[in-house]
């Protein structure tokens, strides 16, 4: 995994050190990818035009009443398509899904060339 820059995603900005953003690298640099990969979503930014970066979140969530079943498949397909383009990432061992008013509690375990990483990410339906 190369390296990236550290992102605070409750605050909106990256993480700086002594006026310089934070580097992370391995296991670190590849949790953060995974979370900025299911955070984007897919198409909406000229960044990655051209690129299958991100995930298909929003048209499952926002404003949408589908039955939980529904939603949770779809949207296990739509973030395991996104992650299994990293190369370091093996595959997907688990998943759920879980609305908590207008909160999105996504959970999966991922196994990865670092080892198993599980990863909780929140997302703001609307």
């Amino acid at each position: 995994m190369k390296k990236t820059f550290a992102f605070d995603f409750e605050k909106g900005e990256f993480v700086m050190r002594d006026g310089n953003p934070v580097v992370l690298s391995g296991i670190d640099a590849l949790k953060m990818w995974i979370e900025k990969c299911v955070r984007t979503q897919l198409g909406r930014y000229s960044i990655y035009k051209g690129q299958q970066y991100g995930a298909n979140i929003e048209d499952l969530v926002i404003g949408k009443s589908y039955g939980i079943d529904f939603a949770e498949s779809e949207l296990k397909r739509e973030i395991e398509t996104a992650l299994l383009q990293n190369e370091d990432i093996l595959s997907m061992e688990s998943f759920s899904a879980v609305r908590e008013r207008r909160t999105l509690n996504i959970n999966f375990t991922l196994k990865t060339t670092y080892g198993i990483v599980e990863e909780a990410v929140s997302y703001d339906s609307g």
